[in-house]
């Protein structure tokens, strides 16, 4: 309570008070008045639900843009935005009523488009038959009945709007057009089975995917617009057939597979940020966390790249791809110049990966951290199990070589001499053979080759 005759304090700037609810919560606001005129202190109580006046829309296949006219084979698609509408954690249902001047008249049910976001969305085949038939309207498949030159009516009635009456009534009327264009197709096949069906046109599309790839290598760049313009149309197809959110992930992978191939990094981060952030149990969801942090790594934003690549270890630690995910975070810190951080990111994933078919290089790396941060007797003995490890390697002769290196800088001298020695006998003709003779004629490696000698000698 504020104190009489002062004024209450000012919000802090920029914060603001949420409180979430759907359609089927009840709000209980209560006040202690603890000081009345009569003395005697009571509990005020108001109750209070949400209400929203409905929007209604006739829309594209994208459910975005209004419309101003329809064609007789396509589809009415149909929007509501009414956000207390939204009563249960599931996916609700709303319906609108659609009726035409030639007599139609059907009751169509739209569906939440995710838990909660108090959209509702239909698309409905306008069927070209003059005379409707009122009321039989297929479950399925919707349709409704109509025919050149007719006219659409789409009413929606919102049941809980702030209006004297409590209810809302909207309606939007649409012509269909005299005509239409035409089109002519090679090959049509309409699939009895949804899932054959949806699963063939992800193959096109991926196929189409492939195609697009290999065109932007060959750098033909109208073979690559086509298929890029083939592809997404498919995808659309499959929105606009197949309108359930359980197909949203593939084709947003697919749209940030495109849009990545194109260097368009923020469709690409926003397709698979849409797939990690609603769907992050599918199994699409770790690879496309792994695109994201690429998208962001590619864009020149390492610091979200990074966050990207932790967020991947931390959710989906059984992914193939975190042996990716660690190469790219020990990147990060060694671009950032922060060695120490890089090599034990780097020893993890030798712990973890050891078989990996670039182990070697981070077991080198490792080494390379640690000399570095100047660290040098952690990077003689990194290199020295990097050379143990992989006696093979392209990399020995300059594991051997560093690794000397690093003795020599942290003044454990006998052992610098070794190394290059050992690098010039075993590698003779490598590049590293060559500084590790260099360094053997420095002063101190001519003393430690004397001492040598005499030890041999005294032998």
């Amino acid at each position: 309570a504020v104190p009489e005759g002062e004024t209450p304090p000012e919000p802090p700037i920029g914060v603001a008070r949420v409180l979430n609810i759907t359609g089927k919560d009840r709000v209980n606001a209560l006040y202690k008045d603890d000081r009345r005129p009569d003395n005697t202190p009571r509990d005020l109580l108001a109750q209070g639900r949400l209400v929203s006046n409905g929007a209604l829309a006739i829309t594209d296949n994208n459910y975005d843009k209004s419309v101003e006219y329809l064609h007789v084979g396509e589809k009415l698609f149909v929007r509501v935005i009414d956000a207390d509408m939204d009563i249960s954690d599931d996916r609700d249902r709303t319906k609108v009523r659609i009726t035409s001047e030639r007599g139609e008249d059907e009751t169509v049910e739209l569906e939440e488009t995710l838990a909660h976001s108090g959209v509702f969305t239909g698309s409905i085949l306008l069927k070209a038959i003059e005379k409707p038939t009122v009321n039989n309207l297929p479950r399925q498949a919707p349709e409704i009945e109509t025919f050149f030159g007719d006219q659409l009516k789409v009413t929606y009635t919102d049941p809980a709007a702030s209006t004297e009456s409590g209810t809302l009534e909207l309606s939007l009327e649409i012509p269909i057009v005299i005509g239409t264009d035409g089109l002519v197709k090679a090959f049509s096949k309409v699939f009895g089975d949804e899932t054959l069906a949806v699963d063939t046109r992800f193959t096109i599309a991926e196929s189409y995917f492939e195609l697009f790839k290999s065109h932007k290598k060959l750098a033909r760049d109208d073979e690559m617009k086509t298929d890029l313009e083939a592809g997404k149309r498919v995808l659309r197809e499959v929105m606009e057939d197949y309108p359930d959110p359980k197909y949203v992930p593939r084709i947003q992978y697919l749209l940030g597979q495109f849009a990545q191939e194109l260097g368009h990094w923020d469709e690409a981060i926003a397709s698979y940020s849409t797939i990690v952030r609603q769907f992050p149990e599918h199994t699409l969801a770790p690879d496309a966390q792994y695109k994201l942090a690429q998208s962001y790594e590619e864009s020149g934003n390492f610091d979200e790249a990074l966050e990207a690549y932790v967020t991947l270890a931390a959710t989906y630690p059984k992914s193939p791809l975190i042996a990716n995910v660690m190469i790219r975070i020990n990147e990060y810190f060694w671009n950032k110049e922060n060695f120490i951080v890089a090599a034990e990111v780097g020893k993890k994933f030798l712990e973890r990966f050891d078989g990996h078919q670039h182990a070697s290089k981070m077991a080198f790396r490792v080494g390379q951290c640690y000399y570095k941060a100047e660290k040098y007797m952690d990077a003689a003995n990194a290199f020295d199990d990097f050379v143990k490890v992989f006696p093979d390697d392209e990399l020995t002769s300059l594991g051997l070589f560093w690794s000397g290196e690093a003795f020599r800088m942290a003044k454990n001298v006998p052992l610098a001499f070794r190394r290059y020695n050992r690098c010039r006998w075993d590698f003779p003709e490598s590049e590293a053979a060559k500084y590790a003779r260099g360094r053997l004629a420095l002063p101190e490696m001519l003393a430690q080759f004397e001492r040598e000698a005499d030890l041999e000698n005294d032998k």
